[in-house]
């Protein structure tokens, strides 16, 4: 069984075209989960005591 050179270039073609939409997809998921990240800003936290404390 001989491979040409036809197979070698579509299979090439194949792997890099993987690797773009990979990477575009792996882009479109860091951005899309950073905007969903924000902190949502709680008041548990807030006191009397915390506020003289930075005073």
């Amino acid at each position: 069984m001989e491979i040409s050179n036809s197979d070698v270039l579509q299979l090439t073609f194949q792997t890099f075209l993987i690797l773009v939409l990979g990477m575009v997809l792996w882009r479109f998921v860091v951005s899309y989960s950073k905007k969903s990240s924000k902190p949502k800003g709680s008041s548990y936290f807030d006191t009397k005591y915390k506020d003289k404390w930075n005073r």
